[in-house]
């Protein structure tokens, strides 16, 4: 690896209408961290591994986008029991989408957080992921 290399994405950017009430939902659902509370701009964390930063949107825009008219996410976490993660979050009352089995791609399912950004979560057991 050449020094000045890119290692990873380090955390993601969401939008957001309350970044408080939005980083508390997030603690409570996946247990992610608070960290840099700026107000309007929170940073979240797995232990000390950044995830995402939520930032309060001056309007109506959200982290989501349309291939073919359909909406799509821009972000996709990673899970290591896709089945627990899915039934607890459906059961939470938490908007979630049936979880696809893409064979050697993986199993995949989308969420919807308070603002109607999508996620997508991923379970892989072939492909090497840092926790």
């Amino acid at each position: 690896m050449v020094n000045g290399s890119i290692l990873g994405i380090a955390y993601n950017v969401i939008p957001v209408k309350n970044a408080k009430k939005s980083g508390e939902w997030f603690v409570s659902h996946f247990g992610f961290n608070i960290r840099n509370d700026r107000g309007n701009y929170i940073s979240l964390f797995r232990d000390n591994r950044p995830i995402i930063d939520l930032i309060e949107s001056d309007n109506d825009t959200r982290a989501v986008f349309e291939v073919n008219g359909r909406p799509r996410w821009v972000v996709t976490f990673f899970t290591d029991d896709i089945e627990s993660l899915h039934m607890r979050l459906t059961s939470d009352g938490v908007t979630t989408r049936p979880i696809s089995n893409e064979g050697i791609y993986g199993k995949f399912f989308v969420f919807e957080d308070l603002d109607g950004n999508l996620f997508d979560v991923w379970e892989h057991k072939d492909c090497e992921l840092i926790f």
